[in-house]
Formats: C-alpha cells, structure tokens, sequence
C-alpha cells in the first residue's frame, strides 16, 4: 500500500562530451561556415592584402561619389584650415611659468615657417598645412602617410618636408638582421619594436627623384621618418586603408546604380514595340526605307501610324527607376555610413525625416571620431615636425639668443586641431557663459572650444581698446542673456520634416 512513496527516480541524461555549452560565437556548423579564422592584423596578411586593397581604395577615390565624400569630409574634419600652434615654453629653473618671450620668438618663427612653402616643403609647393591635408588624405585613402625629413635644406631653418608615395615602402619586404627585424618593410628593434629603418624602392617612386640616388632600395633611418597610420595590432607594422571595411558593399552599391541607370535610360528610349503577325515575320526585311522609317520614327504629339493587317504595336511602360530603389539605397548608405563612423544625414546629402535631436546626436558622436583623430594627428605628425624643426632651428644663429641647450624647455608646446560651432551659436554662447560662471570651466578652455587663445584675445582687445579710444568709437560690449539649460524638447521651427 506504501509502493506509491517507492516512485523510481528518473536518472538526469549525462551530456556528451561533444555536445557541452560552448560560447555561441565559436559555434561550428553548416550555417556559419562562412564565417572563417582569421588571424587579425598580422603582418603576413596586411602584405597579402595590403596592394589590393590600397588599389582599390584609390579607384573608389576617383569614380565613387560616397567614397570621395568621406574623404573630403575626413581631411576637412581632420585637418581643416591646418592645427593651431602655441609655444609654452618654461622660463629656466623650477618654474612652471610661460617664458612669454621665447613663446613670441617661437610663435613667429613656426608661423613663418609653416606658412611658407619655399621653407616647409622641398618642392616649394606647399604650405605645412597643405602638407598636413595630404597626410591625412593618403592615410585615409592608403591606410598611411609618410613624411620624409630633410635636415640639411636650402632655407633659413635647414629643414624642409617631403611627401612620399605609401607604395614606395615594399610591404613585402622581410628579414632578420640580428638584434633587428624587417617587417613589411619597416626595421623594427627585435626586444622594443621601435622602427628603426624604412626601406623604400626607388622603381615605385619617381626615379628621377635625387634622394633615390639610382640605387634600387634606400635605407631611411626611423628618425629621420614620420609614419602616419593606424594600428590595430602591437605587432602591426602598416596601415590599412580606413575605409577598407566598406569597400566592397559601397563599390556593388556603385554598380548597381549604373545598372539602374542603364535600365531607365534604355526604358525612356524605348516607346513602344512593334510586333510581326504570325508566320509573317519575313514581311519585316521586305519593308522599303520609307516604311521602316515610319516604324522608327521619333513620336510626335498627334502622330498617328497605320500598320499593315495583323500587325501590333504595344506601348513601353518604364518600370526603372524602381520605386524601391530610394528605400534600398538608403538602408546601404546607413550600413557604409556607419562603417566610415559618418553621421549619416550629412554623408548622404538626405536630411529628409530628420529632426534637429537626431542631426544633433548623430553629430556630436561624429565630432568626437574628429578629435580622436585630431589627436593621433597630432602625436604623429605635427609634434613630431615642431620636436625636429626646433632641433634643426636651434643650430642656426637666427635662434639667437636662444641655442641647443634650450631644447628642453623651448620645446614645451601645444597643437590644437579645427574645433566646430553649433548650429545655434546664441545656445552656444549662453551655455559657455553659464559654465565659466558656476566655475564648470575657464575663459581659456572656451576660447580653445572655439579654436583660439584667451591670452592672443586679452593681448589683441587690449590693443583695439586703445586704438577705438584714440579715434573715440570705443562700445559697450554687448550683454549675454543667460537661459535656462535645454529640456530637451523641441520647437516646432527646429524640426525639419
């Protein structure tokens, strides 16, 4: 009568060693099998792939309208009108002061340097900034940029810029060299991985150039180079184009457009089409050339065509562009803005279904793209220059008073890439004045907002106040209305539908 307690318990099935959990990602099946290893970015792949890729990037450069978008976004953005220089130079001791003379005589001397091409570039061609602009073009579109030092040029300063070519550096270049690597055709310290040299072939540059010196490869010490790119691995010794990973749908997007295209305009020039009887399709080539005249006669309005008995004539209704062809390409520039970190609206030139929130949020997330790489630019590029051009400036006497041992101290300096307003500067001025006051920030740090110096700004009112004192025009400076901070809401004038 107790066999009801006796119940048998049910034994838990043991789980196959084959079958345990596992990470989904690491799934191995029919449905992800093209989902393939990959070993990141290692140097044997960025050779492999690297000429191919760069070629195709530079052909989307020319014949791709997206493409060259971003590219000019990336150097307007990146680069701008060129990054702002400020000398800060410490006075000698412990001081943390600005010496304010030295950073004038500083100041000058970049400024006439960087300004000029017959200084800052050997082809006497172009300005630092424009230098700086092809840079960041070449790294954009390359996936690097390389600057060569020319430490004993014609000019004042000894030292001038040279752009190279990113294909001058053989990417399949390797070795060991005892305590030394070559990867990709870069020397690189075995125990550091500092670069050491750059190996570049003279049949991928101009050959005629006279620092090829008719030799198949030139050695270039490391410092006497400057590497722009990206890098995505410690060990990864070249860049990649930035927009590799769009490359492929953005190029199908392209031709898929010009296959559209094609259609609409073969539909547009096709009216209509005239169809033989049955079994009569000999009567076609017994038509006299005024009568097939008439058949491929352009259409007029009131023309009326008689055809033979048992003959038919059927009208062409187009049927491209396709209706969904807007919806399509605007879900693939979505994805390509995207992979380029673009806010889309501007990317695409379609502002429609916007609203002045999502233009701003996607904007904001944008400009910070802009100043991560302002700031690896900077940290590249231009202190690098300003480090060697001071070493290279303090050898001449036109440094005088200031000589090699002041390195140091006068080397103290700060770049500043482009910055951007909104698109409601009076907000803009409002929240900056709002800021200062409850102590959120400084007067400097909202002139740098706005890409200038609050000290350049006192110096310069300072003397207007005395010149619009002399000739008696001399204002009152205008009253900031203080708002209450944003709630977020929108005006009905602020959307744009």
């Amino acid at each position: 009568m107790f066999g009801i307690f006796k119940r048998k318990v049910k034994e838990t099935p043991t789980t196959p060693h084959g079958f345990v959990r596992m990470f989904a990602a690491a799934e191995v099946s029919r449905i992800l099998k093209p989902w393939i290893w990959d070993g990141g970015f290692s140097n044997s792949e960025v050779a492999t792939a690297l000429p191919l890729i760069r070629a195709r990037s530079r052909d989307m450069a020319k014949n791709s309208e997206h493409y060259l978008r971003w590219l000019d976004l990336f150097v307007a953005n990146v680069i701008g009108d060129g990054v702002k220089f400020k000398a800060m130079p410490g006075k000698s001791g412990d001081s943390k002061a600005i010496d304010t003379t030295a950073a004038a005589f500083l100041n000058y001397h970049w400024w006439r340097w960087s300004t000029s091409p017959e200084f800052s570039d050997i082809s006497g061609r172009k300005s630092f900034a424009a230098i700086c602009r092809l840079c960041a073009e070449n790294w954009a579109r390359d996936g690097e940029a390389f600057l060569l030092i020319d430490r004993a040029a014609p000019n004042d300063y000894g030292f001038s810029l040279r752009v190279v070519r990113p294909d001058a550096i053989d990417e399949t270049m390797n070795g060991a060299n005892g305590k030394t690597a070559i990867r990709n055709g870069v020397e690189i310290d075995r125990a550091t991985l500092r670069p050491v040299a750059y190996y570049f072939r003279a049949d991928r540059e101009d050959p005629a150039a006279s620092w090829v010196l008719n030799r198949p490869v030139v050695r270039k010490p490391a410092a006497d180079v400057l590497h722009l790119y990206t890098q995505h691995d410690e060990t990864q010794t070249r860049g990649i184009p930035l927009g590799h990973a769009v490359l492929k749908k953005l190029k199908m997007l392209d031709e898929y457009n010009v296959s559209e295209l094609v259609a609409a305009r073969d539909e547009a020039n096709t009216t209509g089409i005239y169809s033989a009887p049955v079994c009569r399709d000999s009567e076609v080539f017994e038509y006299t050339e005024e009568q097939d005249a008439a058949l491929t006669m352009p259409s007029e309005p009131g023309t009326k065509i008689k055809l033979e008995p048992g003959w038919d004539y059927k009208t062409v209704t187009p049927s491209h562009p396709n209706r969904e062809l807007t919806a399509f390409k605007n879900s693939m520039l979505r994805d390509i803005a995207s992979g380029l970190s673009l806010e889309y609206a501007c990317f695409a030139n379609d502002w429609g279904g916007v609203s002045f929130s999502s233009v701003r949020a996607g904007t904001i997330a944008e400009r910070d793209h802009w100043r991560i790489l302002q700031a690896q630019f900077i940290e590249q590029v231009a202190s690098p220059v300003f480090r060697a051009w001071l070493a290279s400036f303090l050898k001449y006497r036109a440094s005088s008073p200031y000589v090699a041992a002041d390195f140091d101290r006068l080397s103290e300096h700060e770049f500043r890439g482009r910055t951007w307003e909104w698109v409601d500067p009076m907000k803009d001025v409002n929240a900056a004045a709002i800021a200062v006051d409850r102590g959120w920030k400084t007067d400097t740090q909202i002139a740098a907002d706005y890409g200038a110096d609050f000290e350049e700004n006192l110096a310069e009112a300072k003397r207007l106040k005395k010149k619009k004192e002399a000739a008696g025009v001399l204002t009152a400076a205008p009253k900031v209305e203080k708002t209450t901070p944003d709630t977020g809401k929108e005006n009905d004038e602020e959307k744009n539908d």
